[in-house]
């Protein structure tokens, strides 16, 4: 049977129909004008993911966000604030911050001296007498980004006068409140580089439909085949996936598959009291959960039995993916090449709750099968960044399922631009990645929902 799809406004004014029916054609990924029209009116416009809170704890913590052709420099004010603006010196233009992550006094530019505060503000300028006139300091701050943080996640927005990220993130924010990302630890923060347009990588993430045919392995944990999904303005949506149980599409074991076995394990139960009841598997675990979860020390109070044990994929659009389990979270997404519209930067931060309510391996206690693939650090992860042919050739690793995906997304761009395809075809359990289009098409229309959200109110 076909998945279950259902709309949901935030409000009568915002609606999840966008009154667009996208035309998946080739062009849309391989067109360098399409490109540039999505710079302009999407990029530029949205709420977009840039980072953790947690590098930015104390006072001059910052980390550079780095998205199409701009950087963004994200720092911990002096009055403890979150401040934001373009990596670009103001004097001639020079890129001012070059590391991922750190920590910095002051935000000075190393071609010629001009120093910043961590708000930007101009503070000073080398042998300012040889300027004709007085440099301004206001005049001449840094470009100011809109941020905002929030569940631990924060988001910049280069537009002017932009809605609050409240506006645009609606009830998706109450439905994800219980998680409490943000006291879950980062425990990897990887990114490859690929040739595939970045919506090419997004549709892989919106459907289920590849699933049976190059993720086998979900079939003894997971059932996509009969996930109910949500689709929300502005393009977002949202999907969710039992877990732990067999996809029905295969013949029921008469016992609980390996990875069952080692959950049930995990909680303290037996599971050789599960021959012949594996669909029981799921409930037990729910309520078991809740039992280690307290001699771990860790609270599922707030979250719902669904939410205890199955797996929910929150998209927001336009770039960013939220895989969570009451225990870790993945935020993970593609950004945009500066130029070809046939590469991308994919990037996944790895998150999990502290390691002491996760896991005791002394008793032999562990809420979520796999988290010994995750080594806490007590100092910052580092950022790997690699290559498809590096997981191609098992030097580096994002997951054996997004493996599995990046192995596939460079031919799927590559037969974008074959004289033998034109375009997309889409079944109906492909009504996310139809409704993320004619989001696409709306953000790029003359008048998009999102520029009337101000009046709206």
């Amino acid at each position: 049977m076909p998945q279950r799809f259902d709309s949901i406004n935030f409000s009568e004014g915002i609606t999840s129909n966008p009154e667009h029916n996208a035309d998946l054609s080739s062009d849309r990924y391989t067109s360098p004008d399409f490109m540039q029209m999505e710079w302009d009116k999407i990029w530029t416009k949205c709420w977009i993911f840039a980072g953790l809170e947690s590098d930015l704890n104390e006072v001059g913590d910052f980390f550079v966000y780095d998205i199409g052709r701009e950087s963004i420099i994200v720092t911990r004010n002096e009055k403890n604030g979150i401040s934001a603006f373009y990596n670009a010196c103001q004097h001639r233009g020079n890129k001012i911050l070059t590391i991922d992550v750190g920590w910095v006094k002051q935000v000075t530019c190393p071609y010629h001296g001009w120093t910043y505060d961590l708000d930007g503000e101009l503070k000073k300028v080398p042998d300012e007498d040889l300027f004709p006139g007085k440099v301004s300091c206001k005049e001449n701050s840094l470009k100011s980004v809109h941020v905002e943080v929030w569940a631990g996640m924060v988001f910049v927005n280069m537009s002017i006068n932009p809605a609050p990220l409240e506006k645009y993130l609606g009830e998706i924010m109450n439905q994800l409140s219980p998680y409490h990302f943000e006291n879950m630890e980062l425990v990897k923060h990887q990114s490859v580089t690929l040739d595939a347009n970045w919506k090419t990588v997004r549709d892989n993430f919106l459907e289920q439909y590849h699933v049976d045919f190059i993720h086998p392995q979900h079939a003894s944990f997971v059932d996509c085949c009969d996930a109910q999904n949500y689709l929300w303005p502005f393009g977002h949506t949202h999907t969710c996936v039992e877990s732990p149980v067999m996809n029905p599409r295969y013949p029921m074991p008469n016992k609980p598959p390996e990875y069952m076995v080692q959950y049930l394990k995990g909680l303290e139960i037996n599971p050789d009291e599960f021959i012949g009841k594996v669909p029981e598997v799921r409930k037990v675990i729910q309520k078991q959960k809740r039992v280690i979860g307290k001699k771990l020390g860790f609270d599922y109070s707030e979250l719902t039995d669904e939410q205890v044990s199955d797996v929910f994929q929150y998209d927001i659009f336009p770039n960013l993916f939220m895989t969570i389990h009451a225990e870790r979270v993945w935020f993970y997404g593609p950004r945009p090449h500066p130029s070809d519209p046939n590469k991308c930067t994919f990037t996944k931060f790895s998150l999990m709750i502290p390691e002491e309510k996760m896991r005791d391996e002394e008793q032999g206690l562990e809420l979520l099968p796999g988290s010994y693939e995750y080594q806490y650090s007590p100092s910052r992860v580092e950022h790997e960044i690699f290559t498809r042919q590096d997981v191609i050739d098992g030097k580096n690793s994002m997951t054996a399922t997004i493996d599995q995906d990046i192995h596939y997304l460079n031919g799927m761009q590559a037969g974008m631009h074959s004289r033998g395809f034109s375009k997309a075809i889409l079944s109906n359990d492909e009504g996310r990645l139809q409704h993320f289009h004619n989001w696409i098409d709306n953000w790029l229309s003359d008048d998009p929902l999102w520029s009337k959200i101000n009046k709206i109110g």
